[in-house]
């Protein structure tokens, strides 16, 4: 019987452990990059006719926007599928994309990259503002035709009584996303212009190798597009009635088309070259028609400079690039491989906290005369300005701003001492901003609900010119350019018409930038009387456009080859004049909001849980008995809050039912930026080691876990365990009984880049120490302390030499041992040969790739084997228990 002295020592240990950790659980991992929650959200809840519109305080003109785009979408979506969704579909909405990326509606990291997703356990959609509101009602549609995707397919099998073998191919649905939610535009043109002409086109059956990318969500679209153009309008909707009809999509496809995958394949390629092809008479390519000047991974928004590098002054380019999976700053010749220089690395993205994320495509740089970059780039929650100069080769100054989530495109003055971007405030709406460097005081320009972005200086410095949908036709998403006054204040509309009029740059020829005006992108070119020429005629597109110091030549961005690179091309000696349709004035519009009358006044969110997971399983061995467990998982709509039960069985016998229950309840918050869990336990199994033999162990006790994320790479974790352990060796010897009190603290860090098949670029450390205290007797009953440091140097696109330092020490009355040995810590011996408390390990490894592609023939087909890697490695390890030395120098190679 356990003692009250015992209760009472346990309770008070379990009381010390809830104060001391009031806080939290976010990534109670060994390694791993960590999501961050900065800022506590007060939400709210929006009710309309088929939605639950979640939303806080700041961003509620945005929810009333996405309702009415919600329930519009819904409409059109429902005559589409023909099909109705039972209940209220949660729409998550974030007033930016720094917000968006702390949502714990799904736990792991979000790309860049993605602008919105459905989860399909709860049936949530969960949608960032960019800014743009033809853009934010696009992605709402998008995913909305995900959730009546999968609401159809489970109304058509259910009402047949079949079970689903499966969902369409990812290429369809994502299509089909995009073919239902927008019209198809130049950027989708650029894409498949680049494929046909290139040779490079994917066919239905390839489409794996570009799963999940742009590409694939291209492609899906103009293949949804030819069936619904080739085959008739009405089979995009019949392929999901005839969803039960066939066992493989392939069988549906055939039995819906009259053609299967492969035929459809056939007749969209054939009709996408009779498209394209012909377009080649009065289009060009890039790199043709220009000169390249950088050749490797993803190139852009390049600016030049005429500077001295130790080499002569030359005029060098100044660009954002992604080469080996990281994003930097870098500098090369105006000439590119001509002369002979290598690029130059000026600065390091996305590896600290100070620059996670350079926005490759969606922000520009600026540098001046006096050879200082100004660029912005996400550090921790909010965005940065950032001051780099050349002749130091370092950052020398950093602008931040308490009420601005996002930061774009900063360019400098003529006269270098102000700076103008495009900031994105708290609740979604993006202005144009005027930043004085010395003082580091900003000022709005402008303060409205458009899309203000891409601003520079004009020539004297006494107005600023930016893209805007502004124009009439800015609710359909497109832009024109404007000027603004900043002494008089006034507004003055450059370009007219329903076209994407961006990234603009003044010169004294006048305003070069790029548009869509021709179906593709193209550089066009406003000059001081106001006529408008095309200087460029590409198949694919040009963006960015900046004028060489000579005055003779543009820099631009071009995209061909499945890739933005950087390009020189010769300014025209004529261009033919496009006329536009000025107008006096733009015509102002506001995007549509949902009446009062056909929404609920909005409410408080409080925590509101639905299941998550349950499942269980049953199995018998003849010699073990009956085995069973059961495992239920329940979170809140937002997930921030959620609880894990896990029940099992470890009996062997009928008598032994009742006291080898195994239970575990832990219950998790996620809503701060400390992460934080409680949790109870009971367990009762028969377990073995090297060093006891064959053993039963009972424990139960309560634990709390804290994890505080310091940035996106390091963070703090905490666990402590107040526990009763019994345990009993073979045959009733050395039983012993205990109360425990267990605390570990870890730091880690992780900055890695990985590879298909591991880290290849980056650090990854974890430095761990613990105890255990005998509670009744106050004394201590084991410590441990281990260190893991894990170096990735990168040799080449695919090779790097991978070194590793592991220690690990557990000492006391009963310490932890730990097995090593195997493929995983020392190669050459069994997983299980040392089962040690003591080891001093470490690894060299020279990871290459080995085979890129094998392909084996049989008489029935082949079989192919990809991304294969090899490794040269040397392990050297000592491991001992008690005495240095006790089992020896162990090294393998």
């Amino acid at each position: 019987m356990v003692s009250r002295q015992r209760l009472f020592l346990m309770l008070m240990f379990l009381l010390f452990s809830a104060g001391f950790l009031s806080g939290g659980l976010s990534a109670q991992y060994y390694f791993g990059k960590n999501k961050v929650q900065y800022t506590r959200f007060d939400w709210q809840v929006m009710t309309t006719e088929h939605f639950r519109i979640f939303f806080y305080e700041e961003e509620e003109e945005i929810a009333q926007i996405a309702a009415k785009s919600a329930e519009e979408s819904y409409r059109v979506l429902a005559a589409k599928f023909n099909h109705e969704i039972e209940g209220s579909t949660p729409l998550i909405i974030y007033s930016s994309p720094g917000f968006f990326a702390q949502t714990n509606v799904i736990p792991g990291l979000l790309p860049e990259s993605v602008a919105g997703f459905t989860e399909f356990i709860k049936g949530r959609v969960v949608i960032p503002f960019h800014g743009s509101y033809h853009a934010f009602d696009h992605v709402i549609r998008h995913e909305l035709v995900h959730v009546f995707t999968f609401s159809k397919l489970d109304q058509v099998l259910n009402k047949r009584g079949r079970v689903r073998h499966g969902y369409p191919p990812l290429w369809f649905t994502e299509g089909l996303a995009e073919f239902w939610s927008k019209e198809w535009d130049a950027e989708a043109e650029m894409i498949g212009k680049d494929m046909v002409v290139g040779g490079r086109l994917f066919s239905i059956p390839q489409m794996s190798q570009i799963r999940g990318t742009y590409f694939m969500y291209k492609l899906g679209e103009s293949i949804c597009s030819f069936i619904d153009s080739a085959y008739g309008a009405d089979k995009l909707t019949l392929i999901f009635e005839n969803f039960y009809k066939g066992r493989t999509f392939d069988d549906v496809i055939k039995i819906t088309l009259g053609d299967n995958l492969a035929e459809l394949s056939r007749k969209w390629e054939y009709d996408l070259k009779k498209k394209y092809y012909p377009v080649m008479t009065d289009q060009g390519l890039p790199d043709m028609e220009s000169r390249q000047v950088t050749h490797s991974g993803f190139s852009v928004k390049g600016v030049p400079i005429m500077w001295d590098f130790g080499e002569g002054e030359k005029e060098w380019i100044l660009y954002k690039a992604n080469r080996r999976g990281y994003s930097g700053l870098y500098a090369t010749p105006a000439d590119g491989a001509l002369s002979g220089v290598e690029v130059k690395t000026l600065l390091k993205g996305e590896r600290s906290s100070d620059f996670e994320s350079l926005y490759l495509l969606r922000s520009g740089i600026d540098v001046n005369d006096s050879g200082l970059i100004v660029f912005s780039a996400k550090s921790k929650q909010n965005d940065v300005v950032y001051l780099y100069d050349l002749k130091q080769g370092k950052v020398i100054q950093r602008y931040e701003f308490d009420d601005l989530i996002g930061v774009r495109s900063p360019r400098f003055s003529p006269d270098g001492t102000r700076v103008v971007f495009s900031g994105v405030r708290l609740n979604g709406f993006s202005d144009i901003y005027l930043l004085q460097l010395e003082s580091g005081v900003y000022t709005e320009i402008t303060n409205d609900i458009y899309n203000d972005i891409e601003p520079c200086f004009e020539q004297d410095g006494e107005a600023i010119i930016f893209a805007s949908d502004r124009g009439e036709n800015g609710a359909d998403g497109r832009r024109n350019l404007f000027r603004y006054d900043i002494y008089n204040q006034s507004y003055t509309q450059l370009t007219f018409g329903p076209y994407r009029d961006q990234t603009p740059d003044v010169s004294e020829k006048g305003i070069f930038f790029s548009s869509d005006r021709e179906g593709s992108y193209n550089i066009f070119l406003l000059d001081m009387n106001g006529q408008l020429t095309q200087q460029s005629h590409f198949i694919t597109g040009a963006f960015d456009p900046r004028l060489t110091s000579k005055g003779d030549k543009i820099i631009y961005t071009g995209y061909q080859n499945l890739s933005f690179q950087l390009y020189m091309l010769d300014l025209p000696d004529n261009s033919d004049e496009i006329l536009q349709a000025k107008q006096v004035t733009s015509k102002s519009w506001y995007p549509k909001k949902i009446e009062s009358k056909y929404s609920d006044t909005s409410i408080k969110y409080k925590t509101d849980y639905t299941l998550d997971i349950a499942q269980s399983s049953l199995g018998y061995d003849p010699i073990y008995g009956s085995l069973g467990g059961f495992q239920l998982a329940i979170s809140d709509m937002l997930g921030n809050h959620s609880y894990h039960l896990l029940l099992t069985n470890t009996a062997r016998s009928n008598d032994e039912f009742l006291k080898s229950f195994n239970v575990g309840l832990t219950y998790i918050n996620r809503e701060n930026r400390i992460n934080w869990g409680v949790g109870a336990f009971h367990l009762y199994n028969e377990y073995f080691n090297d060093f006891d033999g064959f053993y039963t162990e009972r424990q139960a006790g309560v634990l709390s876990l804290v994890s505080y994320p310091i940035s996106k790479f390091h963070r703090v974790d905490i666990t402590a365990v107040a526990r009763y352990s019994k345990r009993q060796l073979s045959f009733g010897l050395n039983e012993r009984e205990v109360f425990l009190g267990s605390g570990f603290v870890s730091w880690v860090y992780d900055n890695s880049l990985w590879d298909y098949t591991g880290p290849i670029e980056g650090r990854r450390y974890n430095f761990t120490v613990g105890v255990s205290a005998d509670i009744e007797r106050g004394q201590a009953y084991n410590r441990l302390i281990s260190a893991d440091l894990r170096h990735y140097v990168r040799l080449g696109q695919a090779s790097a030499l991978a070194n590793r330092l592991f220690a690990y020490s557990s000492s006391g009355v009963e310490p932890q041992r730990v097995y090593f040995g195997g493929s995983w810590s020392l190669r050459g011996f069994s997983r299980r040969a040392f089962y040690t408390r003591k080891v001093l390990f470490t690894s060299t490894e020279l990871r290459f790739p080995l085979i890129n592609q094998l392909l084996i023939g049989f008489p029935m087909g082949r079989l192919g084997f990809s991304g294969i890697r090899g490794a040269i490695f040397f392990d050297a390890a000592r491991i001992w228990n008690d005495e240095f030395g006790a089992r020896g120098f162990v090294e393998h190679y």
